[in-house]
């Protein structure tokens, strides 16, 4: 072969790249970008709307053979307003209906209220929804209360009209469902809060679960002999957080309190939900939940 042929056919083959730093940093840069990008996508448009289904076993002491085996779905946070998709938040109430749940627990912030308009589509959401076939219990939250959360004849007429859609809101008050006493607590951040008038019809020997949206309040004065669980919400389980880490924002006190079950001390659990909703249209590894308990005699009752 020619020296010239030789000289053709080297021009031909493609020079290797030099990896310089400069370049180096240039193409360790657009991937970080094309990540980051990829990943405001997701937690935008993808998970916010992702729902998980939790299923898990809740013991209780004294429950009735009745209730043995059947489900109590609890579901958290829907802040249905101006934030909040309404197509998803319907896909969302539908999902609940067809999981058919015995008991449906709300533990509260129906709605986020910047108008007077949010109460209606509130009603709205909830008019065509199927609850638990049993009973539909709730507990308002603090978004519940309007601006500042204080708005009393605000919640109040929330109560009103969910109940003529058989949606029972406890306001420290309880109710009896197939001889399972349901304890209601009025938010913690509202102005009737009082745990100790909630738990006025607590009977240790009665099979009972309560209710209470801020997970802050299981360590407030008013429980008492009170020992069982406690279902909440409130914290979205932070909406974003990185793996294996806390969340960096959490509207509580105790930061222990994130999401699921929490042992406490003197013999309660309280399990917290992460939600349906959102304040702020981002979720990133905190999906939003609607929990399935299996109700269960407590195997430590003979």
């Amino acid at each position: 072969m020619s020296t010239e042929n030789s000289s053709v056919e080297a021009a031909k083959k493609p020079a290797k790249p030099t990896w310089t730093r400069r370049r180096f940093l240039k193409v360790t840069a657009l991937g970080l970008i094309g990540s980051g990008a990829a990943a405001g996508l997701y937690a935008n448009q993808i998970e916010p709307h992702w729902i998980d289904v939790v299923r898990r076993d809740m013991p209780i002491e004294n429950l009735p053979n009745s209730l043995h085996n059947k489900t109590l779905i609890q579901i958290s946070d829907l802040h249905i307003g101006p934030i909040v998709d309404d197509d998803y938040m319907r896909d969302a109430l539908g999902l609940v209906s067809q999981l058919k749940p015995d008991i449906l627990a709300i533990t509260g912030d129906f709605m986020t209220y910047r108008s007077p308009g949010v109460l209606d589509k509130t009603i709205s959401h909830l008019k065509d929804f199927d609850g638990g076939q049993l009973a539909t219990v709730a507990i308002p939250g603090n978004h519940d209360f309007g601006h500042m959360f204080a708005d009393v004849a605000l919640c109040d007429r929330l109560t009103d009209r969910l109940a003529s859609l058989n949606i029972r809101i406890l306001r420290n008050e309880s109710a009896l469902v197939e001889g399972l006493r349901i304890l209601g607590v009025d938010d913690m951040w509202g102005p009737l809060f009082n745990v100790e008038e909630a738990l006025n019809d607590y009977d240790p020997s009665e099979a009972s679960l309560a209710l209470c949206h801020n997970p802050d309040a299981v360590d407030c004065k008013g429980w008492g002999e009170y020992r069982g669980w406690i279902l909440s919400g409130h914290t979205h389980g932070g909406q974003c957080r990185v793996p294996f880490f806390r969340p960096p924002i959490l509207p509580v006190v105790n930061r222990e309190y994130v999401a699921g079950e929490v042992q406490l001390a003197d013999g309660r659990q309280v399990y917290i939900n992460r939600g349906l909703g959102y304040l702020r249209k981002i979720r990133f590894a905190v999906r939003p939940e609607i929990t399935v308990f299996t109700l269960r005699q407590d195997s430590r009752v003979a």
